[in-house]
């Protein structure tokens, strides 16, 4: 009875969210819309970021809830939880990530796959389908930011977690194929929600309960993440990268506006749709977008030892403007996670469609997109971010301004040009608001990036760009070919277009276990989904990451718990199908 209870709770929450984001969009239409009619000086865009801001204060505070560890420094738990789980893991299967990884090459190939097995695409598909949701802006801007605020030495944090987020993946993934159900058109439903609701009710009454109930509370949260990491924050940085290279579409509802009716057009046709785009957008993006970074590197191939000095130590010693060494360790694993989702429970939402009737197969596949996505890609991005010497530059200006010899003092030192980048030193002119007692900057003693011009410049003649991660890459990528944020704004395009249409198949696999295979609640949902592709695009970076951040994180802790329960299922799976592979290896 109690735990009958305990899920109509449960379901009960989960009408009220999508409710809730119905009302949302309605609330923030119609809020711009009336803004915008009375001719508000703010736009629509400074709108929609007025309503976003609390919004994300809010869901930060509750998801990032910080341990404190001595010397005035805490570590959000929820990080230190996935820490902690993808070093378990990686110890418990003893060292998988390495130790497969030519098994995992063959298996994608179709070596050990019965082509009679039950599902829908085929393991290529079904790791294209999932790159295309952790292969995004993540990689491009996502890495910046966590450079800008944690230094360089997040990234070798970032490494970290890409490795040992292999086994994560792995063992969740596993879990997706070994759960999910086939319908009798031979339609996949696979996830998170599946292995633990029958997963863990073959573990005791109370189990039974537990899984049901946190199984409706991943689903949520996947609606909540889909909306937040895989639509508004691709929409937001897309839209920057591409107003900024062309000067066009400059208000971002438009941008918005326009992908959300192509990303609607392709979401209509379902899993199979999406595998066959992203079949063919991911190759072409990520060779593409590597034999770039190749170029950069090459050109700064000078650079590259320092580079990764400079990685290492900035890992250990920590100069971040956010904690020093606390610094880059948060900043390394939260956007290594939000890169690669190990452990999140998003990925065996596309991979339980593989056509297989082996699940650890699956699994071996699966374990390739950290490895990808953070351990070679985000690398990739790091080391051009780092090595064009970018990671540093936390200002540029948009006009002709004067360089001054002191603030206020009329003593021109130099004039530059629209386009100059600057770094800021620590030396600022403040004065205190009369109302909040804030410490409100007026003047900024700047340095000319690459040059030895020094000066004092006012705070209105500049703007600070360190949070602003697709514009440090593209930048950075500018420093040796100077048209090639042009080209990057297509990349930028596809990264973010396929990360959308994928990451609406989690959401709507997540509505479909909320509500049943409801074609009017599910195309609702697609619409509402495509809305906030809009308020995405037009709210300020800052609002969108940490509400995204916010909404992501919130799968990890039911989906792990899960994980943890079902770890001996895993470990039978993989030596069945070891056992399986041997055989084949054997005939061959």
């Amino acid at each position: 009875m109690f735990g009958n209870y305990l899920i109509r709770i449960s379901m009960r929450i989960s009408s009220v969210l999508v409710r809730s984001l119905y009302l949302s969009v309605i609330l923030a239409a119609s809020t711009c819309s009336s803004l915008y009619a009375a001719e508000t000086k703010e736009g629509i865009d400074q709108q929609i970021d007025k309503i976003l801001s609390p919004a994300a204060d809010v869901s930060e505070k509750i998801v990032f809830w910080e341990v404190p560890i001595g010397n005035d420094k805490a570590i959000p738990l929820v990080l230190i939880i996935l820490g902690i789980t993808a070093l378990s893991l990686t110890i418990y299967f003893r060292f998988i990530n390495f130790r497969a990884l030519g098994t995992a090459a063959k298996t994608i190939r179709g070596k050990y796959t019965n082509p009679d097995a039950p599902g829908q695409i085929t393991h290529f598909q079904a790791l294209s389908a999932a790159l295309s949701a952790t292969v995004g802006l993540g990689n491009i801007a996502g890495v910046a930011v966590a450079i800008a605020i944690g230094g360089p030495g997040a990234t070798f944090w970032m490494i970290i977690v890409g490795l040992c987020g292999m086994t994560t993946k792995f063992a969740e993934c596993t879990l997706g194929v070994k759960f999910r159900k086939v319908d009798a058109d031979g339609t996949t439903r696979g996830g998170a929600m599946y292995y633990l609701r029958d997963g863990l009710a073959s573990k005791g009454e109370f189990l039974a309960i537990l899984g049901k109930v946190l199984a409706v509370l991943f689903a949520i949260f996947c609606i909540a993440g889909a909306i937040g990491a895989g639509n508004m924050f691709q929409a937001n940085q897309a839209q920057e990268q591409f107003s900024n290279s062309f000067g066009i579409l400059n208000e971002g509802w438009q941008f918005g506006l326009i992908i959300a009716v192509l990303v609607g057009a392709v979401i209509i046709g379902g899993i199979v749709w999406i595998a066959r785009v992203t079949s063919f957008l991911v190759p072409f993006m990520c060779i593409g977008y590597m034999l770039a970074a190749i170029l950069i590197l090459f050109v700064n191939l000078s650079e590259i030892p320092s580079s990764i000095s400079l990685i290492f130590t900035e890992a250990f010693t920590g100069t971040a403007a956010a904690g020093g060494i606390i610094g880059a360790i948060i900043q390394g694993i939260k956007r290594g996670v939000f890169s690669n989702e190990a452990g999140v429970g998003s990925a065996p939402i596309a991979h339980s469609a593989v056509r297989t009737d082996k699940p650890a197969s699956e699994g071996l596949v699966a374990l390739l997109e950290p490895f990808i996505d953070t351990v070679v890609v985000c690398t990739m991005t790091a080391l051009v971010i780092i090595s064009s010497g970018m990671w540093n530059v936390k200002a540029d200006t948009d006009k002709q301004i004067n360089l001054f010899s002191a603030p206020e003092s009329g003593s021109v030192v130099t004039t530059v040009d629209a386009g100059t980048k600057f770094n800021l030193s620590d030396e600022t002119l403040t004065h205190k608001d009369v109302e909040t007692g804030e410490e409100i900057i007026d003047w900024y003693k700047v340095k000319v990036f690459k040059k030895d011009s020094e000066g004092w410049v006012s705070a209105n003649d500049i703007k600070l760009r360190s949070k602003d991660g697709i514009w440090l890459t593209s930048e950075a990528f500018a420093t040796v070919i100077d048209w090639f944020p042009y080209v990057l704004s297509i990349a930028v395009f596809l990264f973010a277009f396929s990360t959308m249409i994928s990451w609406s198949y989690y959401a709507e696999q997540s509505v479909i276990y909320l509500f049943g295979n409801n074609k009017k609640i599910i195309n609702s949902f697609k619409v509402i989904y495509c809305l906030f592709i809009v308020i995405g695009s037009a709210a300020s970076l800052d609002s969108v990451i940490r509400l995204a951040d916010s909404l992501f994180f919130c799968m990890v802790v039911p989906n792990l718990i899960g994980v943890y329960f079902l770890l001996p299922v895993v470990k039978s799976e993989l030596s069945k199908y070891m056992e399986h592979v041997k055989k084949i290896d054997g005939s061959s």
